[in-house]
């Protein structure tokens, strides 16, 4: 378990949580709530996991059992903390019905809003994304323009509304680009899939322009978000990290991975950069007090290599 998450990160989410704590964790089956699951395996209060379904999932040599929702027992557990990754991400739109992948989202955040507003809890920590905001705020359009950042912004306001109604302590924290060692769909991110290609021998980057991004670990971003849930209202943490562009991702993902691996790109269109990321002052802020420094860019590389090996 040690090598899948940051030793730093582990230790500010352990100093986080009180003694008389319990942590209930929506979505914990996916890549963010098995992040969550690791990082809870060393602390010792009760945990409650939400999954679509009943079942068992292992988390770095941990198992964890997972149930459906359900309010009653929910209640029953009386959490103080609420942990939400429960959504449909936007690769699942082209796969359902527009009015499908709206009703279903709105049911998870409706269960989030369920959760949060019951009187044990607390602290909120909901996973939100860049693309709630970029490239400007998603219900500045129709919904149908962007369902995944539109349905993301409105349960960022949805919850807003409540901590602050109640004087909860909830943090949104929206990933824009992240790593990790329990990505479940390695092949979808560039990171894990330059991994996935340098242990093949071979990376390609498809990318026919500049592309930039910031990359942070889950983990990283997760304590720094239940770190900074001490005061009453919403307090919105964007994802940072240090300024990449693919290219130079690649070597480093080469010089960590797999030094012999060759590095080929597409063919450059001539198309403006891609600059999918936040501006670094909220996820430095968050850092600094929090007092937490995040895993630097081979760190985050050695810890998602190391998730990946064997699948």
């Amino acid at each position: 378990m040690t090598q899948l998450t940051h030793a730093v990160a582990r230790d500010l989410w352990s100093r986080s949580l009180d003694a008389d704590d319990r942590v209930l964790v929506l979505g914990a089956s996916g890549w963010f709530g098995r992040t969550a699951v690791a990082l809870l395996a060393d602390v010792r209060c009760p945990t409650f996991f939400i999954a679509s379904t009943s079942k068992q999932i292992m988390v770095g040599g941990v198992q964890a059992l997972c149930e459906p929702w359900d309010e009653r027992a929910v209640r029953a557990f009386a959490p103080t903390v609420v942990l939400d990754f429960a959504f449909l991400t936007r690769d699942v739109v082209a796969t359902m019905p527009l009015a499908d992948y709206v009703a279903a989202n709105e049911a998870l955040t409706s269960k989030l809003l369920a959760a949060a507003g019951l009187p044990s809890v607390r602290r909120i920590v909901t996973i939100s994304s860049g693309a709630a905001v970029y490239p400007d705020d998603a219900l500045l359009h129709p919904m149908d323009a962007n369902p995944y950042g539109w349905l993301k912004r409105h349960a960022e306001d949805a919850l807003a509304e409540l901590a602050e109604s109640r004087s909860l302590c909830a943090v949104v924290a929206r990933a824009w680009s992240v790593s990790g060692a329990f990505v479940q769909k390695p092949a979808s991110y560039a990171l894990s899939d330059m991994i996935t290609q340098a242990n093949r021998g071979a990376i390609h980057i498809r990318a026919t322009r500049p592309v930039y991004r910031r990359y942070v670990s889950v983990e990283d971003l997760l304590a720094v978000a239940l770190a900074s849930a001490t005061t009453p209202g919403v307090l919105t943490i964007d994802s940072g990290g240090p300024l990449l562009e693919m290219g130079e991702l690649a070597h480093v993902v080469a010089r960590v991975v797999n030094p012999s691996a060759t590095i080929t790109r597409a063919e450059p269109d001539g198309s403006d950069p891609d600059r999918y990321y936040a501006a670094s002052e909220s996820w430095n802020g968050a850092c600094r007090a929090s007092g937490h420094t995040p895993n630097d860019i081979e760190g985050q590389v050695t810890i998602a290599a190391a998730g990946l090996r064997g699948r």
